[in-house]
């Protein structure tokens, strides 16, 4: 891009009426040319006499920028293209005119008229750029008042940071929803600086075609802007430390933002009108320096200041000090020498550090605030001579780590339990919200857990998380309740794994319908008709792989889940020992070996729980809840490489078991004594009834009277455990009067 000091010197030559016949577009619009470069105040167009852009159409026409037709007329309501437009530009601004081998744009070729005008305009009157493919510029499209106010606003040097009101386009145009979202702050520019303005309807119109009256009135408003901005000499603020112990200080201050600034001669950057500059002395003394501002009009101010640099502190030297962290807590450190005195002193902020007496260092750890953090150590003697370094770090706390845990896209169920986990690396307790709410999380690990009612539809959940610094992380999750479609459950599945082939598996039920059908990529899979599962083995390509699963009823309600499993053929390989599929015991141990081409100790978790890994095996017991329970064993290795193993064991507890000792199956007693034991593998403390009376179990012994009346006499036991299993055992004693 052409550097703006000479845009602006331009400028301010087109206001001095000095333009040299290069200078002059030659057929920028439709017919217009300059003869000879001759400036004509004799011009009158027949057909602008009442228009409301005269003025400025007979400046712009008597400084030779544009023209009119051979016929005497200007045509002022015609549109020109984005070539021209380009061209234009270029010619008014004199910028630079490159012809690169390689075009930036896919619809502009080296051999075209305006090839040469579009490069040297490109970073003012922009082109397209797709997602996908090469950019384009649409040479013969017309322009648009959209893109003539953002070329000029970027040719005078504004950036978006220049918008004084964030408001000033909703309040002064009802159309402002049209303008391009990535352009409305230099539209706004464009208003505010009186560039551009809208229509009597409080409308822009910005995909409206720009016609040559509005071409022309925009370059006088422009260069009638650049000649203001450039009458005297500009503003020069200098701020320089006027001594230095350690020969080393910063220049800094603000002048124009088009300004050039030298010191003692050497060019130095300036951004956006602010400059900094850093300087070492290699001797001691007292030096001047003279700082210069210029404008590209020639126009200047200068400021002198003189410093003094004098050694005689301490050498302090600090370890390294990154400029920007991202936690609140940081350790500075040091080491402090002087040839004078062997205990120096060492101060942070003003406050007095311990100094190691054996190697002179020092370390203190500090609390940063959000933003700057100015440090000032000081090192002192004891002749009171010191020497000073000041640092800045930069706390850049981000928000909380939200991480939600998998939420299904739909569901037929009008509650849903949502949970998750928050961290904080500057917060113990970050607060967590449900669409406003509070919720509660558990302190020692951060996890949280809500039971929400759904609407029917769309229901949108937005987790915010806002530490004590007031740092956000929100994340949205969409579920959907449809209650006509059918319920369709995936089991669990590893995001990645080193198979080429997996196995899913899920189940279906759905209220309208006791056949549903589900579909795995378009191909239907079967269904067992007593329980509604189903299982499918996939083969995988590397990389992710999308398992899109539809359930259709016989109402053509359907519902879809899609998941994504990534083949990674380089991550660990996972061996499980087998286990049954059903288990009578509520402990069971699961185990198994890993192996890795690339890391001989990968991580395994089991359920999310880091494990134990010795010689490549591992071996956890766990303990079983009631029906089915799913162990997802994940090993990730030191690349970052995961696999995944699924293992599912259905715990179906047995009943008590009820053992009766040696009773008298006849008898001529009035009563017996029934006793015998219980004993249960999954409960210590089982129920016991004798005829439907609870009894009492003394270490799972129990001894019972029965009362006995002449014939048969029949006594039932019953024993129930906590999983709701029971046993049943039924006796008779005869008797006998004999």
């Amino acid at each position: 891009m052409k550097s703006l000091h000479k845009v602006m010197s331009v400028l301010l030559a087109v206001c001095m009426l000095m333009l040299s016949t290069n200078a002059y577009a030659e057929n920028i619009l439709q017919n217009q040319a300059v003869n000879g470069g001759t400036i004509n105040q004799n011009i009158v167009f027949i057909d602008v006499n009442n228009h409301w852009a005269n003025d400025a159409i007979y400046d712009m026409a008597k400084k030779g920028i544009i023209s009119g037709y051979e016929d005497s007329s200007f045509q002022p309501e015609k549109s020109i293209t984005r070539e021209e437009f380009a061209k234009l530009i270029a010619l008014t601004f004199s910028l630079d005119l490159p012809k690169p081998g390689t075009p930036t744009f896919s619809d502009v070729f080296p051999d075209k008229w305006s090839y040469e005008y579009i490069e040297g305009t490109k970073e003012f009157l922009t082109g397209y750029y797709p997602p996908k493919g090469k950019a384009f510029f649409s040479p013969e499209t017309k322009a648009t008042r959209e893109d003539v106010a953002v070329a000029l606003v970027k040719t005078l040097g504004y950036s978006s940071n220049d918008v004084e009101d964030s408001n000033t386009l909703s309040r002064n145009f009802y159309d402002t929803d049209e303008i391009s979202y990535a352009l409305r702050d230099y539209v706004a520019i464009a208003t505010e600086k009186q560039l551009i303005s809208g229509y009597d309807d409080a409308t822009f119109r910005p995909q409206q075609p720009i016609t040559r009256a509005e071409v022309a009135t925009l370059l006088f408003r422009v260069i009638k802007s650049s000649s203001q901005d450039q009458a005297d000499g500009p503003m020069l603020e200098v701020s320089m430390p006027e001594k230095t112990e350690n020969g080393t200080f910063y220049i800094s201050g603000k002048t124009h933002r088009d300004a050039k600034v030298m010191i003692n001669d050497e060019s130095t950057a300036v951004v956006n009108g602010a400059f900094k500059e850093g300087f070492k002395l290699e001797e001691e003394g007292t030096y001047d320096v003279h700082i210069v501002a210029k404008l590209p009009s020639g126009k200047t101010n200068s400021v002198t200041k003189t410093i003094t640099y004098k050694t005689s502190g301490p050498v302090l030297k600090l370890n390294d000090t990154p400029e920007t962290v991202t936690t609140e807590s940081f350790t500075i450190s040091g080491t402090v020498k002087d040839v004078n005195d062997s205990s120096p002193a060492v101060y942070l902020n003003e406050e007095k550090l311990y100094v190691s007496s054996w190697d002179n260092s020092f370390t203190q750890k500090v609390t940063l605030k959000d933003g700057e953090n100015v440090f000032t150590i000081k090192a002192k003697n004891k002749a009171d001579k010191e020497t000073v370094i000041t640092k800045t770090v930069t706390l850049r706390a981000g928000g909380p780590v939200l991480k939600i845990n998998s939420v299904a896209d739909t569901t037929q169920s009008d509650t849903i339990t949502v949970s998750g986990k928050v961290t904080d690396s500057n917060d113990s307790s970050p607060v967590v919200y449900l669409n406003d709410e509070e919720l509660f999380v558990f302190s020692y690990d951060g996890s949280f857990t809500k039971k929400v009612k759904l609407s029917e539809g769309e229901n949108i959940l937005t987790f915010t998380a806002e530490n004590k610094n007031d740092k956000v992380t929100t994340v949205v999750k969409k579920v959907t309740f449809n209650a006509g479609g059918p319920v369709l459950k995936i089991n669990a599945l590893a995001e990645s794994t080193q198979l080429d082939s997996i196995t899913v598996s899920g189940t279906v039920t759905d209220s309208n319908d006791s056949y549903p059908v589900v579909y795995l990529n378009g191909a239907e899979l079967f269904v067992t008709s007593y329980s509604g599962s189903f299982s499918q083995k996939v083969y995988l390509e590397e990389g992710e792989n999308t398992l899109t699963f539809k359930a259709q009823n016989k109402l053509g309600k359907t519902t879809t889940i899609v998941k994504s499993v990534t083949l990674n053929a380089g991550g660990p390989v996972i061996k499980l020992n087998s286990l049954p599929e059903r288990a009578a015991t509520k402990s069971i141990t699961i185990s198994g070996n890993v192996t890795d081409k690339n890391d001989s100790n990968p991580v395994v978790y089991l359920n999310e729980m880091k494990i134990y890994l010795y010689s490549g095996a591992f071996s956890e017991q766990v303990t079983l809840a009631d029906g089915v329970n799913t162990f997802t064993i994940r090993v990730t290795n030191k690349a970052g490489k995961s696999s995944s193993a699924i293992q599912t064991i259905t715990f179906e507890p047995d009943a008590p078991l009820i053992t009766l000792n040696y009773f008298p199956v006849n008898t001529a007693l009035n009563s017996v004594t029934i006793t015998g034991t219980i004993s249960d593998k999954n409960d210590n403390y089982p129920v016991v009834y004798f005829n439907d009376r609870k009894i009492y179990v003394y270490s799972g012994s129990f001894s019972e009277e029965l009362s006995l009346k002449k014939g048969v006499n029949e006594f039932k036991v019953v024993a129930s455990n906590k999983f709701g299993k029971t046993t049943t055992v039924t006796r008779n004693v005869y008797r006998n009067d004999k």
